[in-house]
C-alpha cells in the first residue's frame, strides 16, 4: 500500500505555506527580518487567535517576564524569566518574552496574559522550534503565543538590553498598501543540497528547473513587478540571471512562474561545474517601494563536492548538513528510520561507505545518547514504479546491500556523526537505493533541515527524496517535503575501492542486542576464526567457528554487558567486522 506522509511527534516544527504569517523584527535595524517560528494553534486546544485569518496580528514592544524566582537555569538564563509563577512585573500593552524550560507553555502564556501582555514570545532552550502543547491552561489563553529558536532569542534579548525592540507576530495580508512577497513552499530549488561531482560533470548530468510563486499581499493592485532569478558560483560570479517582467497582480492575487506555464524561467545548467558552493536567489521588486520587503528575496545553496550525497543544505562553516530541528513519529512503538533516496543514471561511478546523521533526545526525557545503537542500512529499492503518482509505489522489496552499526561514544546531542557500513558497496546505474538510519529508542529524534522546502520540487519531478519508516511502514514523503532529512550518504569514487575493502564481506549477528547467545551470519562456509574485542580494543574472546550455510552459534554469556566488536576471518582471507551488544 502506498504511504505518503507520516505524522510528527509534538516536538516537531510547524511551517506555514504562506509568508503572510510571520514572526518579524520591526526595530531596531539589527533585528529586522523574518524568524523561523511556531505558534499556538487554536486547533490544538489553545484559545489563541488564528493566524491563518488575514489581518490577525500583533505589533508591539517586547518586555522580559519576571516571576520573582531566584537563580539561573541550566541554559544560564534567569529562572524568573521562565514565567512559571504569577508575574511580579506589569506587562500591559507589551509582548511578553519568556524562556522555555520547566513548566507548560499554556501556564507561561496565561501568567503573561494575566499580567497584561498582548502576546507572548517564547525562546526555545535549544536550536530549532517545537510545536507547543496547550496543556491544562492553554484553552484560557486568548493572546497570540509564538516560539523562536535559542540563537534568534539571544539576538533579540541582546537588542532589548540596548533599548526598545518591536516585533510583528501574525498575518500581514492586507496590512500594507504595497507588499509583494515569495515563499519557500512555492519555490523550485536545486534537486539536492550536496551533489557529488562525479554526478555533475556537465549540464546534462546535473540541472534543475527554476520558478516560484509571486504574491501580492498588499491592499493595492500592483503592475510592473519583476522577478529575477540568479545563481552565483563558488567564485561569486553570476552564472545564471533571468527575469520575468511586467507582472501585474490584483490585491491578494498571485502568479506562478513555473515550467510549462504562461510565465517561465529557463532551466539552470552549466557546461562544467567547479567544486564549491552555488547560491540560487529569487528577488522580487515592485514598481515602487515595498512597504514590507523582508520576504522579497529567497536564497538556497547547493554544494558540488566529492563525498556527500544529501538533500539537506550544507552549513557554510562546518560543511556538514544543517540539522536545525529534530523529529520522530507521533505514533510509534518499535522502529523509526530516516532515509534518503539515491537514483542516478551514472550511479555506478559511486561507492557508498556510510552515513552522516544527527540525533537528539528531548530534555524532559533525561535520556543520554551515550552507548545508543543506530542501525545503518543501504537498500536496493526494487519495487517497480515511475513516480509518486504511480499506484505501484510501494516499499515491499527492499534488499539490503550494505549495513552497519554506530554506537554513540558519548552524549553527542545534535552533533553530526558518521556511521560506517561493514563493507562499502558500488552502486549501479538507474537503480533506486534507500539509505536509512534506524533507532528503536522511542525517546530519540532524528535531525531534519529547516531551510529547504522541496514541496514544489516534489510537484515538478514527482520523485521520492527523504522517506521515513515507522514500525515497519514506510512513508514516501516522510514528515513532509518542507522537512527533508539531514541524513548524508558518504560516497567515494568507485574506481578507488581498495584491496582491503574488496577483501571484506558483510556480516551480522542476531539477536542484537543479546543476552546469552548470538548467531553469526555471513557470506562464507567452513572454518573461520573469531576474535572479539571490547570498544577499548582489548581482546576478550578468541575461538574457531564452523560455518554451515553461512551461520554459526556463539555463546556470549561470559561477557560483561556492553558493546563488542566481532572480527571474523575466513580461510580464504576475507574478513567481516560487526558490533554486538551484550545486555
Amino acid at each position: 500500500m502506498k504511504k505518503l506522509l507520516l505524522s510528527i511527534a509534538t516536538i516537531a516544527l510547524t511551517f506555514w505555506s504562506g509568508a503572510q504569517v510571520i514572526c518579524a523584527g520591526v526595530s531596531p535595524m539589527p533585528i529586522q527580518g523574518n524568524y523561523a517560528f511556531t505558534w499556538a494553534d487554536p486547533a490544538g486546544g489553545w484559545g489563541t487567535p488564528d493566524f491563518l485569518i488575514p489581518g490577525t496580528f500583533v505589533q508591539d514592544t517586547l518586555m522580559m517576564t519576571d516571576d520573582g524566582s531566584p537563580g539561573l537555569n541550566a541554559q544560564g538564563n534567569p529562572i524568573s524569566a521562565e514565567g512559571c509563577n504569577p508575574l511580579i512585573n506589569n506587562l500591559t500593552g507589551k509582548i511578553a518574552v519568556i524562556y522555555r524550560n520547566t513548566c507548560e507553555f499554556g501556564a507561561k502564556a496565561l501568567n503573561a496574559q494575566n499580567a497584561g501582555a498582548v502576546a507572548v514570545l517564547i525562546i526555545n532552550r535549544e536550536p530549532g522550534v517545537v510545536a507547543m502543547g496547550a496543556g491544562a491552561s492553554g484553552a484560557n489563553v486568548t493572546i497570540p503565543v509564538v516560539m523562536i529558536q535559542d540563537t534568534d532569542g539571544a539576538l533579540i534579548t541582546a537588542a532589548m538590553a540596548g533599548g526598545p525592540v518591536v516585533m510583528l507576530l501574525g498575518n500581514k495580508t492586507g496590512l500594507f498598501a504595497n507588499d509583494g512577497g515569495l515563499t519557500r513552499g512555492t519555490t523550485l530549488v536545486s534537486k539536492q543540497g550536496a551533489v557529488p561531482a562525479l554526478l555533475a560533470q556537465n549540464g546534462s548530468e546535473f540541472n534543475f528547473e527554476v520558478g516560484t510563486r509571486v504574491y501580492n499581499y498588499g491592499n493595492q493592485p500592483q503592475s510592473n513587478m519583476t522577478l529575477t532569478a540568479t545563481v552565483t558560483d563558488p567564485a561569486g560570479a553570476t552564472v545564471y540571471s533571468n527575469s520575468v517582467n511586467t507582472i501585474t497582480l490584483a490585491s491578494g492575487d498571485s502568479l506562478d512562474v513555473y515550467p510549462g506555464g504562461a510565465s517561465t524561467l529557463p532551466q539552470f545548467s552549466l557546461a562544467t561545474y567547479a567544486p564549491g558552493r552555488y547560491t540560487l536567489t529569487y528577488t522580487l521588486s515592485l514598481a515602487g517601494a515595498d512597504d514590507y520587503a523582508a520576504d522579497n528575496s529567497l536564497s538556497s545553496d547547493f554544494v558540488i563536492q566529492d563525498s556527500m550525497y544529501s538533500y539537506a543544505q550544507l552549513d557554510v562553516v562546518s560543511g556538514m548538513p544543517n540539522a536545525g530541528n529534530y523529529y520522530r513519529p507521533g505514533t510509534n512503538n518499535q522502529t523509526y528510520s530516516t532515509c534518503a533516496v539515491i537514483n542516478d543514471p551514472n550511479a555506478s561511478r559511486l561507492g557508498v561507505s556510510g552515513i552522516h546523521f544527527s540525533a537528539t533526545t528531548s530534555a524532559a526525557s533525561m535520556v543520554e545518547l551515550t552507548g545508543e545503537e543506530m542501525a545503518l542500512y543501504l537498500y536496493k529499492w526494487e519495487d517497480a514504479f515511475t513516480d509518486l503518482n504511480d499506484a505501484n509505489l510501494a516499499f515491499n522489496t527492499l534488499t539490503v546491500v550494505a549495513s552497519g552499526y554506530y554506537y554513540y561514544p558519548s552524549d553527542l546531542q545534535g552533533d553530526v556523526v558518521f556511521g560506517e557500513f561493514s563493507t562499502p558497496v558500488v552502486l549501479t546505474d538507474n537503480d533506486r537505493y534507500l539509505a536509512c538510519v534506524q533507532t528503536v529508542n522511542l525517546n530519540l529524534y532524528m535531525g531534519h533541515e529547516s531551510n529547504t522546502d522541496y514541496t514544489w520540487n516534489a510537484n515538478q519531478y514527482l520523485q521520492p527524496m527523504t522517506p521515513n519508516e515507522s514500525d515497519g511502514t514506510y512513508y514516501a514523503a516522510g514528515f513532509g517535503y518542507e522537512l527533508p532529512s539531514s541524513l548524508v550518504v558518504h560516497v567515494f569514487d568507485a574506481n578507488n575501492i581498495g584491496i582491503n575493502e574488496s577483501a571484506t564481506i558483510d556480516g551480522m549477528a542476531y539477536p542484537n542486542p543479546a543476552t546469552d547467545n548470538v548467531t553469526i551470519s555471513l557470506d562464507g562456509e567452513g572454518v573461520a576464526s573469531l576474535r572479539v574485542t571490547d570498544i577499548s580494543g582489548k581482546e576478550v574472546a578468541n575461538q574457531s567457528l564452523n560455518l554451515i550455510n553461512g551461520k554459526a552459534a556463539v555463546s556470549i554469556e561470559n561477557l560483561e554487558s556492553g558493546v563488542y566488536i566481532f572480527n571474523v576471518v575466513l580461510e580464504n582471507g576475507k574478513t567481516a567486522q560487526f558490533n554486538v551488544v551484550k545486555r
